[in-house]
Order: C-alpha cells, then sequence, then structure tokens
C-alpha cells in the first residue's frame, strides 16, 4: 500500500465513522461490525426508526445514498403532504427517509421481489407506519401482464436484463407487471402525486414510453434512477418523454452509464 493510499483509507475510514456517529443511535455497534467484516445488526437512526436489512441489502451504501447524500431530495421539493409513488422500493430506504419526516404525506411502495418485499414490510410495520403506505408485490414496466425478473448478487440488482452481475442471475421469479397507468390511477384515489421515485434496474424509459399522456400530467415531480448499461439510451429515452410531457429536467450521473434523473414542473422545483 502507498503512502497515498494509506491516507485515502484513513480519510473515508474517519468519513465513514463520522456518519455513523452522527446518524445512528447504536454506531459503535455498526462500527465494529462495519471494522470486522462481519454481518451489520439494524441500522438504529437517531431520528427515531430502524433499518432492518439482509447482507445482500448493501444497508451501508444505501444509507449514504439515501440518507448521508440526500440523493432523492435533490432538484427537487419536498412535499409537504399528497402521494409519493415509489417504483423498485427495495426495503423501504427512500419510504423511510420521506415518512419519517413528512407526517401528512402516504406512500404506494411497489417491490417485486419476494424476500425483499418481506423485508419492506417488516421495515413499515416495526416502525409504526403502515397505515399511511401501501405495498404492492409487482413489478413495473411498459405492459401489464406477467414477466420473469432475475436476481443476482445485491437485493437492488433484480431486473427483467440480463447484463452485468444480473446476466448471473443466482435465481429467476415471475411476478405480475402494470403499467404506470394502473400506479398513477390507484395512487390518485390518496390524493395529489407530489412525487414518483422510480429506481427499475433498466425498465425506467419502458415505464414512462408506456404511460398515457394524461397519467403523467398528474405528476408533479420524478426522481428516476437511469441505467444506460442495462438499457441503451435510458436517459435520452425518459428525458425525451419527459420533455413531451412538459417536465424540465437535469441529470447526476453517478457511475459512466448510470445515475439520476430529477424532472419537475415549472412552479413546483425547490
Amino acid at each position: 500500500m502507498t503512502a497515498v493510499e494509506s491516507i485515502l483509507g484513513r480519510y473515508l475510514a474517519l468519513r465513514t465513522l463520522a456518519s455513523m456517529t452522527a446518524w445512528f443511535d447504536n454506531w459503535r455497534e455498526v462500527w465494529s461490525c462495519y471494522r470486522r467484516g462481519t454481518e451489520l445488526p439494524p441500522l438504529r437512526f437517531r431520528r427515531g426508526f430502524v433499518l432492518r436489512h439482509r447482507p445482500e441489502d448493501q444497508a451501508l451504501l444505501q444509507f449514504y445514498e439515501v440518507f448521508r447524500d440526500k440523493s432523492y431530495r435533490r432538484h427537487i421539493t419536498v412535499p409537504p403532504r399528497g402521494t409519493i409513488v415509489d417504483i423498485g422500493a427495495n426495503i423501504g430506504a427512500v419510504t423511510l427517509d420521506f415518512m419519517t419526516r413528512l407526517l401528512d404525506v402516504r406512500v404506494h411502495a411497489y417491490e417485486p421481489h419476494p424476500a425483499t418485499i418481506a423485508m419492506l414490510r417488516t421495515n413499515i410495520e416495526s416502525n409504526g407506519l403502515s397505515p399511511r403506505i401501501i405495498t404492492y408485490p409487482e413489478a413495473v414496466g411498459g405492459r401489464s401482464g406477467v414477466v420473469t425478473l432475475r436476481a443476482g448478487g445485491p437485493s437492488m440488482h433484480t431486473s427483467l436484463y440480463g447484463v452485468g452481475a444480473v446476466a448471473r442471475a443466482l435465481e429467476e421469479f415471475t411476478v405480475p407487471i402494470i403499467t404506470l397507468d394502473t400506479v398513477i390511477e390507484r395512487s390518485a384515489v390518496d390524493g395529489p402525486i407530489a412525487l414518483v421515485k422510480i429506481d427499475a434496474e433498466g425498465a425506467e424509459a419502458e415505464i414512462l414510453e408506456g404511460a398515457r399522456p394524461q397519467s403523467l400530467r398528474e405528476i408533479r415531480q420524478l426522481v428516476i434512477e437511469y441505467h444506460d448499461n442495462l438499457c441503451p439510451e435510458a436517459l435520452a429515452r425518459c428525458e425525451r418523454v419527459l420533455a413531451g410531457a412538459d417536465f424540465r429536467c437535469t441529470s447526476r450521473p453517478a457511475l459512466p452509464h448510470q445515475g439520476l434523473l430529477y424532472a419537475w414542473r415549472d412552479g413546483v422545483r425547490a
């Protein structure tokens, strides 16, 4: 190890420790497990909620992205009320982030993987949020019917597409798939749709392209994780649909072919 690598390693370790100390009531236990490379305990946030997880959920990575770095709250107005739709909810990090800070918001959360939605529901129930969150064990795409999904490695990698880690799928399973039109019809019952978050591992362009214009008009803001590595030109296709629906957009790359796309209507953005 070079001197530069040693200094960088110490810096990253100190930053990680500082983040844990600031955010977790049980930071000592979390830090100890992190340093030993053993399974992490549930993350007990100082805000008063707990994120339960499995090793394949990469809980610290989700903590960094969702909570510490506020990646899903950039470039949008955090809605004080209304309905939030979480497509690709995983174990509920984004849902918990919004629901534990906003008392007048309801969430409709979609997660097709059976074991992952079980963990999502555990996090919702154990934090007393069941009255305000509806969960659906369905995939969302450009058509309705039944689809085979592939899962490999981290739970966030469940996808329709056989690229990269998902190409070496550890399991395949069949689930119902619905369109964004159906999602919007269900969600609008609970009030204006303040925000739609989409993390569908490559299906994001198909989801938007398969929606009717009137469905898109019901949405005020979107945060979309795009995956050009799984679906070529996914970002450009999403931007084209959103521009045609009178959204303004900006993107924030995280990796060369992956990042977040934010969309809002004039007068809505913070």
